[in-house]
C-alpha cells in the first residue's frame, strides 16, 4: 500500500470505536477509506447514523493526527496491518467488529496457515496454573502451533514465555499503545516477543492501557485463534469473554 493509503486506515481506524459497529457498516458500504474520507456527510449518516462520537470524527475529515501516527509508525518501525492488507487475518476479518487497523511489532506469523492458540487466564495463579500454562504452551509451541496471549501478569505472561522457551513464534495483543509496554514488568518479556514474533494492538501510539481496552482486546485474541484455553479464573474473569 501506498503511504497515502496507510495514512487513511490509520484516519479510519481512529474515527471508529474500537469493537463498535461502524467499521463494518462502513466497510459494507465503501470499498476502501478514501471514499469513506471522500463520501458526503449524508452518506456517511445514512451509513452509520448521526448520533454517535464516530460520525462526528468521519465528517472532519481531519487527516493531520494520522499522518503524525504514520510519521511516527516509520520512524521507530511499528509495522501497520490495515483490514484490506493481504496479511490481514482471515479469521479476524469475519469476527464481529474486526478491527480497521493493527500496529504491530516484530514478524507477522502466516496467520491462515498455522494453528493458533489463545492461552489465557488469572492474574493469581497458583503455582499449579503457572506450571500448567508454561507445559502446554510450549508443548503446543514445540508441535508447530502459535500461542496467542495478552501479557497481562499471571497466567498470559506465563504461558508467551513457554512458547518462547520452545524457540517458537508466539503473539501478545495488548490493550495500550504499541509504545506503551503494559504491565511494565514485562519489559523484557515483550522485547523477546518481538524477536521471535509480534505485539500487536489496535490502540495509536501513545494510548493508555485503560481498564475497557481489554475486553475489547479479548475479541482479537479469540479472533486470531482456532482454539481457546482458560487456565484458572474467577466467574467474574475476563479471561471467560475472550
Amino acid at each position: 500500500m501506498t503511504d497515502e493509503e496507510l495514512t487513511l486506515w490509520i484516519w479510519l481506524s481512529l474515527c471508529c470505536t474500537p469493537a463498535s459497529v461502524t467499521f463494518g457498516k462502513l466497510i459494507a458500504s465503501f470499498d476502501t477509506p478514501k471514499e469513506i474520507h471522500d463520501a458526503s456527510d449524508e452518506e456517511i449518516a445514512a451509513c452509520i447514523g448521526t448520533r454517535s462520537r464516530d460520525y462526528t470524527l468521519l465528517c472532519r475529515k481531519d487527516l493531520s493526527e494520522a499522518k503524525r501516527i504514520f510519521d511516527f509508525c516509520k520512524k521507530f518501525g511499528v509495522g501497520l496491518l490495515p483490514y484490506g492488507d493481504e496479511r490481514y487475518p482471515a479469521t479476524l476479518a469475519g469476527i464481529y467488529a474486526p478491527p480497521a487497523l493493527l500496529y504491530y511489532r516484530g514478524t507477522l506469523p502466516d496467520f491462515d496457515k498455522k494453528f493458533f492458540a489463545a492461552v489465557v487466564g488469572s492474574r493469581h495463579m497458583s503455582d499449579y496454573g503457572k506450571r500448567a500454562a508454561f507445559h502446554i504452551s510450549c508443548d503446543l509451541a514445540r508441535a508447530g502451533g502459535v500461542i496467542v496471549s495478552g501479557m497481562a501478569l499471571g497466567i498470559d505472561g506465563v504461558a508467551l514465555a513457554g512458547a518462547l522457551a520452545a524457540e517458537a513464534p508466539t503473539v501478545a495483543v495488548i490493550g495500550s499503545g504499541i509504545d506503551v509496554c503494559y504491565p511494565p514488568e514485562h519489559r523484557t518479556l515483550a522485547r523477546e516477543i518481538v524477536k521471535r514474533g509480534a505485539v500487536m494492538t489496535e490502540y495509536p501510539p501513545g494510548s493508555p492501557p485503560n481498564f475497557y481496552h481489554f475486553p475489547a482486546r479479548n475479541r482479537i485474541i479469540a479472533g486470531l485463534s482456532a482454539a481457546t484455553l482458560v487456565i484458572e479464573g474467577t466467574e467474574k474473569s475476563g479471561s471467560l469473554i475472550t
